[in-house]
């Protein structure tokens, strides 16, 4: 029933069917409400709740099943949406996704339609529940699923498709093609009121096609003296089309169609009304700055496209191109990662990195070794998300040449750590009671680090930003790097205490502690695989702060802002038979490997 649809589900497609309200047409036209109760439905947008979630909440006061949903979206030729349903319903059903709803009649059980659940008597549905018996008349098919059969060269990987006008193009699972009619007709004959951007590759167009917002992407007309420039940009064309193909997933742009033998190269992409990250941040057309919640949840749904494109296949796929131009933001700021044409297949895991010939990309994005050494890894695409975080954080440009540090990164490391939030932080995001920009720098820095191999992979720094805990993860990651290991080796691998001396060397007030027993008794070291399992995780830092004894107090790392550590005092205090280690640096590591603070006691975790 509609009622117990998952929560993931229903959420994912209640947002598709909020976009550009075609709630309405399946709850008018195909699910038959009136035009009051359809008001009344309207009205949870002013509540700030999802009208395509009280629709489908009333709907299902009438025991209408997932099934029944799933018939009215082929009906709408809604496939997108068929598809969140296609899991839940059973597989023999799923054929109405591919060849629509004339073939509805041939897969339905040899007994006869399915039968309906009883009514219930609540609801203002002005009809019965929609009978699933298939109409007679032959439906016409949708223009994206009529374009002819396509053939597979499996040898060659190459798609055959006539009404390409045998264009070839390498692609598995490949988008519709779209007649270029169709797209001229949707930007009314590429009407420069439509246009959203133009470059040397051609210009982007707002159109409308099957009652849908698209942004249309035009490639210029080769010309006899831009041979070989026309040629790199139609091949990042066909490289575009086939990663986005591959690659589905929220934080990545979709691509609904392409169309290829025409006048021009077209790519058909999903419309992003707030634009792009750049232009939010740079507040261009007047548009309201980000507050500090929506930049962290920017972050965290780009570094979430990011890892999914480096974990995806046996190689991952690397972008080559982070930038907050490249960033796109729906309706609900949600970030999009486009722009595939410079992404590229990366090495298999036993390897490091690839050597490209070339050098593509946005200069102020890319570390030393792949612009001097052309070594290309999933690093590279670390290095510009830290750059991406350095803009949230300051809502600078990544390369100013008005600035003193004309580069972002240089300039955000010419500024003193206490100093960060004092001169960097973007003050149009309003209060930041919680320090996110400090810790968007924070993780922005590891993430450029100098070195790759001290650069997190995306999944930590997701990782990282979701948990909140960046000083304790930054740390425990430089460990691990400097053993040449993911793991330690074994359960009680030691953190000698010469590394715990030498962590975060940040602060002038070194924090007194006493190290406590290693689960084997031993004090030598500490167990990092200990450590892990009674880390403490919260939405940003843990501070400590000062009582008037001066012990350090452990706050609630729910509540509290990054990290502060302030010695403890010295007054009245007897002399320790123990002998003490000097430790400066982050709280976070010190609670979690249960070091003792004479003052405190053992610190433990839940």
């Amino acid at each position: 029933y509609i009622y117990n649809l998952p929560y993931a589900e229903r959420k994912k497609l209640c947002r598709i069917l909020d976009y550009n309200n075609v709630w309405e047409e399946l709850g008018g036209i195909q699910m038959k409400f009136d035009v009051a109760s359809l008001q009344q439905v309207g009205a949870a947008r002013f509540r700030g709740q999802s009208p395509s979630d009280e629709l489908l909440s009333l709907w299902g006061t009438q025991n209408h099943t997932v099934l029944q949903l799933f018939v009215l979206l082929s009906k709408m030729h809604h496939y997108q949406a068929m598809m969140v349903l296609k899991p839940l319903v059973d597989p023999k059903y799923h054929r109405l996704i591919y060849e629509g709803e004339e073939n509805f009649s041939q897969i339905l059980p040899a007994n006869g339609p399915i039968k309906q659940p009883q009514e219930s008597s609540i609801g203002s549905s002005s009809s019965k529940p929609t009978q699933l018996k298939a109409d007679n008349k032959q439906i016409e098919r949708d223009n994206n699923m009529d374009c002819t059969r396509k053939e597979w060269n499996q040898d060659k990987m190459v798609l055959k498709n006539p009404c390409a006008q045998n264009e070839t193009a390498v692609a598995d699972g490949l988008s519709p093609m779209i007649s270029y009619v169709e797209l001229e007709a949707a930007t009314g004959a590429w009407d420069e009121k439509y246009l959203l951007g133009r470059g040397g590759f051609g210009t982007v167009y707002k159109g409308s096609w099957k009652n849908t917002l698209v942004a249309i992407k035009r490639l210029q007309v080769q010309k006899s003296d831009e041979g070989e420039i026309w040629k790199t940009h139609r091949e990042q064309s066909l490289k575009e089309l086939k990663y986005l193909n591959s690659c589905k997933h929220d934080n990545i742009l979709a691509l609904y169609g392409y169309s290829f033998g025409g006048p021009h190269d077209c790519l058909v992409y999903q419309y992003m009304p707030n634009g792009s990250l750049e232009d939010r941040l740079l507040c261009r057309e007047g548009s309201k700055p980000l507050s500090w919640m929506q930049r962290h949840s920017i972050a965290k749904g780009t570094a979430r496209g990011l890892q999914f494109l480096h974990t995806i296949g046996t190689k991952p796929l690397i972008h080559g191109d982070i930038k907050s131009a490249n960033i796109l933001l729906d309706s609900y700021l949600e970030p999009k990662i486009g722009d595939f044409g410079l992404a590229r297949e990366g090495p298999l895991q036993q390897y490091t990195h690839v050597k490209v010939s070339r050098v593509h990309g946005t200069r102020p994005y890319l570390p030393d070794e792949f612009l001097r050494a052309k070594k290309f890894s999933t690093k590279v695409d670390t290095y510009s998300f830290g750059i991406v975080l350095f803009e949230l954080a300051t809502g600078l440009r990544a390369y100013d040449d008005y600035r003193k540090h004309k580069f972002l990164k240089d300039h955000v490391l010419s500024v003193e750590e206490n100093q960060v939030c004092e001169i960097l932080r973007d003050t149009r995001g309003g209060p930041d009671d919680l320090h996110i920009a400090g810790s968007l720098v924070k993780i922005g820095k590891w993430c450029i680090s100098a070195r790759p191999r001290e650069r997190p992979e995306m999944v930590l720094v997701l990782h990282t930003l979701e948990n909140g805990n960046a000083t304790t993860d930054i740390i425990q990651a430089q460990y691990v790097n400097r053993n040449h290991s993911l793991q330690p080796a074994i359960q009680n691998d030691q953190i000698p205490r010469s590394d715990l001396q030498s962590v975060n060397k940040r602060t002038n007030h070194p924090l007194k502690v006493t190290i406590s027993n290693s689960p084997d008794g031993n004090t030598g070291g500490l167990s990092p695989t200990r450590a892990c399992r009674t880390m403490q995780r919260s939405p940003v830092g843990f501070p400590v702060q000062p009582t008037n004894t001066g012990s350090p107090v452990f706050l609630n790392a729910a509540e509290s802002p990054p990290i502060l550590i302030y010695p403890p005092s010295n007054e009245n205090r007897p002399p320790s038979a123990e002998a003490d280690t000097e430790v400066s640096g982050a709280l976070p590591l010190i609670s979690a490997l249960g070091i003792k603070s004479e003052t405190e006691g053992q610190i433990t975790s839940n």
